[in-house]
């Protein structure tokens, strides 16, 4: 009995890890666009794409392994029905339930998994992503590829220059700076670029003026030079610290959340519905892969195939996925409907589980429609 358990977890492990990587290249594919126009938009490295392709993984991947397991507990269990070797294993006295196993073992090691994510990884991966993508939208680089446009380092500060000259240089540069109100400040250069002084980024423009107006006595300050050096960090070190989305807190965060969360991100509804959402998806798992064992498990074996079954396993599974999303959004707004969410996972999954442990006490073997002659 082990052997034949041991038997058909290699089945469902080999069917569950195709399908994963079909699934998750599938994902990949359709996140791919958007995030080549981040990279090219702000002239990022192949490197910052790589990094940015690898922590979006884990941000759907609570979303692709429910549905990996359930794809691949169809096809493994379709797959022993067409070669009668489920028909040889019912006749043998042992009860779907008992086929049931392995898959169910596998089922609670993706349970596991998928909470590891929802709870811990998925949030900081998307944390880590945002982070990334902010990094390179403010990148330096980004305003030095874009001669002939206005740029905004950061609130009251703009940049702009002309055409970009040799060796990477900027010519036409012009930069005005209205961080302090009553006394703006415009810069006109030849040429500038940006450098690098003990690891500290700074923009070094040469042959400009320097006009600073006081606007409460109307008076005009110039100043002329060779060589005038700005210090791009201290231009953002006043930009306001980013508060992230509810998608990207921890568990504690969302249930401490803090004042300034409450008032300028998100409402208390907001964090509930995305922590029980985090506690509902990993469910799906099971929810799924009972669908697909009872499809092949439950009622007669056929060796001409199942289509019907099949068709119907993957209808159920689509309108759970649907309903499932759907409900994510609308608890947002409706609290007490957060119930509803944990019964659209559970109710499918309590029922399949009853269709194949049904003669768990009384194992008897299937009938199997014969070939026609």
């Amino acid at each position: 009995m082990r052997r034949l358990y041991l038997y058909l977890f290699r089945q469902l492990l080999f069917a569950f890890t195709f399908a994963t990587v079909a699934v998750t290249f599938v994902v990949l594919f359709t996140q791919l666009f958007r995030l080549l126009s981040v990279v090219i938009n702000n002239s990022a490295t192949v490197w910052v794409f790589l990094q940015m392709l690898a922590l979006s993984i884990p941000t759907f991947l609570p979303l692709v392994l429910p549905l990996a397991l359930g794809i691949a507990t169809v096809f493994a269990y379709h797959r022993l029905a067409v070669d009668s070797e489920l028909v040889v294993m019912s006749a043998s006295g042992i009860s779907p339930f008992k086929l049931a196993l392995p898959a169910l073992v596998l089922g609670g090691i993706v349970l596991v998994t998928c909470f590891a994510l929802t709870l811990m990884m998925t949030p900081q991966a998307n944390r880590d992503l945002v982070a990334l993508q902010y990094k390179v939208r403010d990148s330096y680089a980004v305003f030095l590829s874009r001669p002939g446009s206005f740029n905004d380092i950061t609130d009251g500060f703009t940049f702009y220059a002309d055409k970009r000259g040799k060796e990477g240089t900027l010519e036409g540069v012009l930069i005005h700076d209205v961080r302090r109100p009553q006394n703006p400040v415009t810069i006109m250069a030849d040429s500038g670029q940006v450098t690098q002084n003990s690891g500290q980024p700074s923009m070094v423009v040469y042959n400009g003026r320097r006009q600073e107006v006081d606007l409460a006595t109307g008076k005009l300050s110039e100043m002329s030079f060779d060589q005038y050096v700005i210090d791009l960090d201290a231009v953002r070190s006043a930009a306001p610290q980013r508060l992230p989305d509810p998608r990207e807190q921890t568990v504690n965060e969302l249930l401490h959340p803090t004042e300034d969360m409450l008032k300028m991100r998100a409402t208390r509804e907001h964090l509930m519905a995305e922590l029980h959402q985090r506690l509902a998806s990993p469910l799906l798992a099971l929810c799924y892969l009972l669908i697909g064992l009872a499809a092949i498990l439950a009622g007669e074996f056929n060796r001409r195939g199942m289509g019907q079954r099949i068709l119907l396993a993957a209808s159920a599974i689509i309108i759970v996925q649907s309903t499932f999303m759907s409900l994510s959004n609308i608890i947002v707004l409706h609290s007490d409907l957060i119930f509803i969410l944990y019964l659209t996972a559970l109710l499918p999954a309590a029922t399949c589980f009853y269709l194949i442990s049904s003669d768990w006490l009384e194992p008897r073997p299937h009938k199997t429609k014969a070939l026609a002659a």
